[in-house]
């Protein structure tokens, strides 16, 4: 394998005080990694695109305006990129679910995620040249570097060719403008407080190119024993829930329009990282950009409207969130989900009635009384039935 060159850059802040204005709900972290054989490429793409869209000046996401004229330009942008050949590494970090101490102060927080972030290389590739943004006072600077060089980059006799530095973007290393450019991208896509509503346009040109990680590591986990066949039907029922989503996008008149913004963020998530549970609150938090008032009831009454629809929308037991199914375990874990309520509830109707009709002597018969509950009447019929043991074969 050739010589691979890791340009390395972030979006965020590391605060935690997410109550605070402007406060990043997530940081993130990415790489491009480009061949040695594609570099001279690089320089002279990453030359023309500044040339014309920033006029000679580096390549900077924060300089892109953050209006449908902005939004275009990346577009535009990440068009022209893909001319080249490259990867995308990235760890999307929910600063709200952070815990441990020190990580709040911001030299810490650098160096863990960092180490988290890089310690893949290494484990990966045997020759690299790892070239990241410099950020905060040279003192840190050198801290850093010494720290992921020691830890992380760990150079041998038998992998000599393997460095970490960090570089000023603008001079020493430009390419880093690219990482600059691409972590913007992906925070417009990832990062609830900064993230915008036509995000699926970005993931579309990045999405086959781009391979994201989220922290805390996140993995839809059901204890459920799945058989082989089971394996077999993943992908049926990926294609009938997209299906079932693209459906509801093309008739979005039937729909609120915060109800259209939860499907399309759950439907960018199934897309991007299929077998991650969405919590609620990452749901809220992100429609409340558009609609500030937007609360957990309303986000509730757009999941049923949604699903009366026909839109397959999983919601796990035991879990707080929801997901576009991609697997048998998320039918599974739905469908006992609701088992684990409905037969509870059934039970009470039972429990009641049956108090009713003992202390009244079947005075009172409500169930059966009246025809509109006929249907919990065969319900509960049903439920007593499935606990009444079998009986013992007599063979002889």
């Amino acid at each position: 394998m050739q010589h691979l060159h890791i340009f390395a850059d972030e979006f965020g802040n590391t605060s935690l005080n997410l109550e605070k204005t402007d406060t990043f709900s997530h940081f993130v972290l990415t790489a491009v990694l480009i061949e040695e054989a594609q570099i001279e490429k690089a320089r002279k793409l990453r030359a023309a695109i500044s040339r014309r869209y920033f006029q000679g000046h580096p390549i900077k996401s924060s300089r892109i305006a953050n209006d449908e004229n902005g939004f275009q330009k990346r577009l535009d942008i990440l068009k022209e990129l893909r001319q080249l050949d490259f990867l995308v590494l990235s760890l999307v970090i929910n600063k709200s679910k952070i815990i441990g101490e020190g990580l709040d102060q911001n030299t810490i927080f650098y160096k863990y995620f960092n180490r988290i972030f890089l310690q893949q290389f290494p484990k990966n590739f045997t020759s690299f040249s790892i070239h990241a943004d410099q950020l905060g006072w040279p003192e840190f600077r050198r801290s850093l570097q010494h720290y992921i060089n020691t830890k992380v980059i760990q150079r041998d006799l038998f992998t000599p060719d393997r460095t970490y530095q960090l570089v000023e973007d603008r001079l020493e290393e430009p390419l880093v403008q690219l990482a600059d450019f691409i972590s913007g991208c992906l925070g417009k896509i990832y990062c609830t407080s900064h993230s915008h509503e036509k995000a699926t346009f970005l993931f579309d040109l990045l999405h086959d190119r781009t391979f994201v990680d989220f922290f805390p590591f996140e993995k839809t986990d059901f204890s459920v024993f799945i058989s082989e066949q089971d394996h077999e039907k993943n992908q049926l029922i990926s294609r009938i829930a997209a299906e079932s989503v693209q459906e509801a996008l093309a008739n979005r008149h039937k729909f609120s329009e915060e109800a259209q913004s939860v499907l399309q963020y759950l439907y960018l998530m199934f897309r991007t990282a299929p077998d991650r549970l969405v919590e609620k609150y990452e749901v809220i938090d992100k429609v409340k950009r558009m609609y500030p008032n937007f609360t957990e009831q309303q986000l509730r009454v757009c999941i049923q409207h949604l699903r009366d629809y026909g839109v397959l929308i999983a919601s796990i037991q035991g879990k707080s969130g929801y997901k576009i199914p991609d697997r048998v375990e998320d039918i599974v874990g739905f469908y006992n989900r609701y088992l684990n309520s409905i037969v509870p509830m059934i039970n009470r109707i039972n429990i009641c009635n049956r108090k009713l009709l003992v202390n009244s002597l079947q005075e009172v018969n409500i169930l059966q009384a009246n025809l509109n509950y006929s249907l919990l009447h065969e319900l509960i019929k049903t439920i007593d039935k499935s606990k009444q043991p079998h009986p013992t074969l007599n063979l002889l």
